[in-house]
């Protein structure tokens, strides 16, 4: 699978929760240590899964890169 990058959603992917607990250092660097998504079954069911670190930071390096990113 060369030249195939793994994203955590899809582009197309309904608006997910997600929980990302980041530790800046003092040149400014971002590291994320936790992630997790929040997973709605139905309107009555939902739980917390630990999603790839990696995949989440390579996510938000791609949206702040071409301009998506927002903090709110």
């Amino acid at each position: 699978m060369i030249g195939v990058m793994s994203t955590l959603y899809s582009e197309n992917a309904r608006p997910k929760t997600m929980y990302v607990q980041m530790t800046r250092e003092s040149n400014g660097t971002y590291t994320v240590e936790k992630a997790r998504a929040l997973d709605k079954t139905n309107q009555y069911s939902r739980s917390i899964r630990r999603v790839n670190k990696r995949a989440v930071t390579s996510e938000l390096k791609q949206a702040a890169a071409s301009g998506k990113l927002q903090v709110t």
